[in-house]
């Protein structure tokens, strides 16, 4: 389940989780043009206590936008760095429905971002969902691919970094044939404080929201 092939992980080279942080750092410096992450997953898993996740969880959905609001306010610098910098900053989402108890949670996190002046596009891909697994761009330089296990939760345990060319360009030939090929949804149009929560006490926790 969105296991990266074997391709896109020629000529990479293994990261822990600390490395793969570090290297998001030093490959986000020196970013000029692009960035992209595309997330495919449907549910996420990281650490206890995430205090907007628990509120969505005991169905309180007005106080987790509030908790959400306030996380997302935290990577003001961020938003501004990018303005400053001039950089395409894009989330490209895909979606497969019925929405997971996860994406419940995630949509109030997407309005309030988008609000906030974050780009995140919404696809329902034409193959299985299940087929696509998560990665990031930047530039044409360097490609961070995610390893989040087996499944059916993400869980980030580290991940590849590769700076091979034609792993590059067939990355951004996926989000190219996705833009393309599946249809563009607006899911956050029905996002409201009185969002109900189907969650339970078995549900996923959230990941940090950048840049895993």
């Amino acid at each position: 389940m969105h296991q990266p092939p074997a391709w896109a992980l020629d000529s990479s080279e293994r990261l822990t989780l600390d490395g793969f942080l570090k290297s998001f750092g030093e490959a986000w410096a020196c970013t000029e043009r692009r960035f992209l992450k595309l997330e495919c997953w449907q549910s996420y898993r990281e650490a206890d206590g995430v205090r907007s996740q628990d509120a969505f969880q005991a169905g309180n959905a007005a106080l987790a936008r509030s908790l959400l609001e306030e996380e997302a306010m935290g990577d003001q610098p961020l938003r501004d760095e990018v303005k400053a910098r001039n950089l395409e900053f894009t989330r490209v989402r895909l979606l497969s429905y019925p929405l997971t108890a996860y994406l419940h949670y995630e949509m109030i996190n997407y309005e309030v971002r988008s609000r906030l002046g974050e780009d995140i596009e919404f696809f329902v891909p034409p193959s299985p969902v299940e087929s696509h697994f998560d990665f990031l761009l930047f530039d044409s330089h360097t490609a961070l691919i995610h390893d989040y296990g087996n499944g059916p939760v993400g869980h980030q345990t580290g991940g590849w970094l590769s700076h091979h060319a034609e792993t590059l360009e067939a990355l951004a030939g996926i989000v190219t044939n996705l833009r393309t090929h599946s249809e563009q949804v607006r899911p956050l149009e029905g996002v409201v404080e009185g969002l109900e929560t189907t969650s339970g006490p078995q549900d996923p926790r959230p990941r940090r929201d950048f840049p895993q």
